[in-house]
């Protein structure tokens, strides 16, 4: 007996495969995209959060906020104008071609700040306008 596929076992099992692949790769991506994180010094004195890529995203120095956001907007320049160099070196080896390839070099901006949650109207439950006393 011979271990040959037919044609339709073997488009199943590519099929299979391909998915499988598509599952993995989307799980990958989703980790890669969660990879950036946030640490603080023991002291709590600096906090910086980045991105996957390890580029800086927040930086937070207690006491300082202004020099916190001169370094972040210092490195925000520094990372776009080290891409951009990136860019024009790949283009000088793509040449003619370099239109033709997706070369997005957008370097990731600062995380929007937290969310207060939202509060409802205050509880007046317990004032005695809303409800008697003597009852």
């Amino acid at each position: 007996m011979s271990n040959a596929m037919t044609p339709d076992q073997w488009l199943a099992d590519f099929e299979t495969k391909t998915a499988e692949l598509q599952r993995n790769a989307a799980a990958f991506r989703r980790g890669i995209e969660a990879a950036g994180t946030t640490a603080t010094t023991e002291d709590e004195a600096v906090t910086v959060t980045v991105a996957p890529n390890g580029a800086l995203l927040d930086l937070k120095i207690a006491g300082d906020t202004e020099l916190a956001t001169k370094i972040l907007a210092l490195t925000r320049s520094a990372r776009e104008q080290s891409a951009a160099k990136v860019l024009g070196e790949f283009r000088q080896v793509v040449g003619s071609h370099a239109n033709d390839l997706d070369a997005d070099v957008s370097v990731p901006g600062p995380p929007p700040p937290p969310q207060q949650p939202h509060r409802d109207d205050e509880d007046f439950s317990e004032k005695t306008v809303y409800r008697r006393e003597s009852w």
